[in-house]
């Protein structure tokens, strides 16, 4: 049910300074044959979907047989994109993947020594995984076996020892997978109803007296971000001191620094819909990641479900909205526990496949809709923990991450917030159609940071003394 305009990838931006300047043809070929040596780390480099036909099930994964390395990695300089990291990242993102080869990409950004934020003979690593193979979470982890605790020369001579013995399995008859699929379909009505009542114990939870009160509020709003998207990208990197995150949550009891980012956006938000005379008289909402993961679940694969919490783009005073989004934040993640985060992932993987399409087609239709459709979430907001410590490709230090998700026809507004090495980085993703002046957009999120800095500074230095004395 993929569209070619809204491909469903996610991807990290990876920036490494080499202890050597190294030729790019050198560095190229290092990475590669170190791409090599870690195949093995993961199931997702060698596995690829195969589809059952006429929809009768959902798609299998099976190894490979023909997989080849030089399909998954590519090489650019940023030279050839005048020096714009954004604009090449833009690029690279709206790009779809071959759906029949494994979904993963890793693409080498040469010459970030030549940007003002880097040291000479930086380099990039984009990586892009399909979200159907990798979640943000499991994302994370599979960048952990992508790097060492220390750095590690590469030695090509070990390289080119090291022999690989994998070997993919038969690719399963279109038959069995046919007849499997039907034994599938038979069992997902009972399975469904069985999901179903083990629901209504935790919606009756979740109605009782003393939970309705936690209930998210949701205001199906109208706005311009959940209108059909193009197949251009647009990317915005916006960066934050992670210290100074951490003293404004610090600031006020139950409040972590995801709130605060939240605060962020919905003031930015304001501003720009103000700024372009569409701010609804309701607040917008968020749609936020929730990882359902169990502890012994694979690392690859997807397992998250989603929570609505309110932006508070009603409120001006930035004190007034951190705490406003806050306390609905709080209320959204009691009422998800009270439901349980895993009941309504669960209840939509048991589905059929064919009634699932006929679903997301109708939803994607909605988006020709004369005027728009009014919907819960303007956006999604995603925050990634980053490594708590220095990591290394080989003997490259890893000097700046960030993240990218994707965005669907409706939900055309994408934040993912990433923390490393004391910066907390907000990317934002969009297409022109649904964000047509990003460069306005960045202005309001470091206008919407800078007051709320300056507020909760002026609060702080009124009670206690200077903040930064107190953090």
């Amino acid at each position: 049910n993929e569209r070619q305009h809204a491909p469903m990838h996610i991807a990290a931006l990876l920036i490494y300074k080499a202890q050597t300047t190294k030729h790019k043809t050198f560095l190229q070929q290092e990475i590669r044959q170190s791409f090599k040596q870690r195949l093995g780390s993961s199931p997702i480099f060698r596995r690829r979907l195969f589809t059952v036909r006429y929809d009768m099930d959902h798609p299998y994964w099976i190894e490979d047989q023909h997989f080849n390395l030089d399909h998954h990695v590519f090489s650019h300089s940023i030279k050839d994109h005048d020096g714009d990291l954004q604009a090449l990242l833009a690029t690279l993102h709206a790009q779809p993947m071959d759906m029949t080869r494994p979904f993963w990409e890793a693409h080498v950004i040469h010459g970030l020594g030549t940007l003002k934020d880097y040291d000479k003979g930086s380099f990039g690593l984009y990586m892009k995984v399909h979200h159907a193979a990798m979640d943000g979470v499991s994302g994370t982890e599979i960048l952990a076996t992508l790097h060492n605790l220390e750095p590690i020369a590469f030695s090509p001579e070990h390289a080119s020892a090291e022999t690989d013995s994998w070997q993919a399995d038969p690719a399963p008859k279109q038959w069995t997978i046919t007849r499997q699929a039907c034994l599938n379909n038979l069992r997902k009505p009972l399975n469904l109803a069985w999901q179903a009542r083990k629901l209504i114990p935790s919606m009756k939870r979740a109605a009782s007296v003393g939970n309705v009160d936690h209930a998210p509020t949701v205001s199906w709003q109208k706005s311009p971000f959940n209108s059909r998207i193009d197949a251009d990208r647009n990317v915005l990197l916006v960066r934050f001191d992670f210290c100074r995150l951490r003293q404004i949550r610090r600031h006020y009891p139950h409040t972590t620094v995801n709130h605060v980012i939240l605060s962020i956006i919905g003031g930015a938000l304001r501003r720009y819909l103000i700024a372009i005379n569409k701010l609804p008289s309701n607040p917008l909402a968020s749609m936020i990641p929730v990882n359902v993961r169990s502890r012994d679940s694979d690392v690859a694969g997807n397992a998250i479900s989603m929570m609505i919490a309110n932006l508070r783009t009603d409120i001006e005073c930035p004190l007034q909205r951190l705490q406003a989004v806050r306390d609905a934040s709080n209320n959204a993640k009691q009422f998800s526990n009270t439901i349980g985060r895993s009941s309504i992932t669960s209840l939509v993987r048991e589905m059929p496949s064919g009634l699932e399409s006929v679903a997301l087609r109708a939803l994607s239709a909605l988006a020709y809709w004369p005027g728009g459709v009014a919907l819960p979430a303007c956006t999604i907001v995603s925050n990634v923990p980053g490594p708590p410590v220095p990591l290394y490709f080989n003997d490259a230090k890893l000097v700046d991450m960030m993240a990218l998700g994707l965005i669907l026809d409706h939900l055309g507004l994408f934040h993912v917030a990433m923390s490393y090495n004391g910066v907390m980085t907000l990317s934002v993703l969009s297409s022109p159609s649904s964000l047509k002046e990003p460069e306005m957009y960045r202005r309001c999120l470091e206008a919407s940071y800078a007051t709320l800095d300056e507020a909760v500074t002026r609060e702080a230095d009124s009670k206690d003394g200077p903040l930064e004395k107190r953090a």
